[in-house]
């Protein structure tokens, strides 16, 4: 049954580790805001709107009197306009790394493409015993 997966071993290897890492990256991240992030008000400074007319928000926030900005994902109703503030989460190690609150979600999809990777790695690996 796995003899089938043996001819795409290294497919799945150049294509599954990088996926793995880059879940596993997410997930330590969103962790990091989860347990120890502060909550503090930003101001939407700019907008930015991308081929498909969508709009991604620049938002500035203070942290111990130095300034921060980050950018949001694309919105097709942008939920704050220049001028006015949201609440965004940041890690008080790192300021620099923040998120909109509303962006932060529930965190399933990366568990969810690391198991597929992990499982499909397994697989590959047991295939060539």
């Amino acid at each position: 049954m796995l003899d089938g997966l043996r001819a795409y071993g290294p497919a799945v290897l150049i294509f599954g580790i990088p996926v793995l890492a880059g879940a596993i990256l997410f997930i330590w991240r969103d962790g990091a805001l989860r347990r120890r992030g502060v909550t503090v008000r930003a101001r939407c400074v700019n907008q930015g709107r991308n081929k498909d007319g969508e709009v991604a928000l620049r938002l500035q926030y203070e942290v111990d009197g130095a300034q921060y900005a980050i950018t949001t994902q694309h919105y097709t109703f942008p939920p704050a306009g220049i001028g006015q503030t949201v609440d965004v989460i940041y890690d008080p190690v790192h300021p620099s790394f923040g998120q909109m609150a509303s962006e932060l979600g529930r965190g399933i999809v990366p568990w969810i493409v690391g198991g597929i990777a992990s499982v499909l790695l397994v697989l590959t690996g047991i295939s060539y015993l």
